[in-house]
């Protein structure tokens, strides 16, 4: 399942226990993924060359203009929608127990 589709999936209030443990589960793997997607790309963008910039902040505008860097940024999002949907079914499963 896509990030979105968990979305749309946990949004429905009347799920029971097991459909709410195995959305957890998805979304913690998914957000796991993303997380060393991440990774990789911060190294990306450490080794990203110095040499045409006069300084760091042109640097760093310049990655964020590349694919990979634009893929970061949307990493970076998705990871902070996630950890909240994360919160929100641990706080539903909480519930039900």
């Amino acid at each position: 399942m896509t990030l979105q589709e968990l979305i749309d999936a946990v949004k429905e209030e009347k799920l029971d226990k097991y459909q709410l443990e195995g959305y957890h589960a998805q979304m913690s793997q998914l957000y796991a993924k993303m997380q060393l997607e991440m990774a990789d790309l911060e190294k990306m963008e450490a080794r990203y060359p110095m040499e045409n910039f006069k300084s760091a902040v042109e640097r760093k505008n310049s990655w964020k203009a590349t694919p990979s860097g634009q893929r970061l940024i949307e990493l970076k999002r998705y990871c902070i929608a996630t950890k909240e949907m994360l919160n929100s079914l641990k706080s539903r499963l909480y519930s039900q127990y």
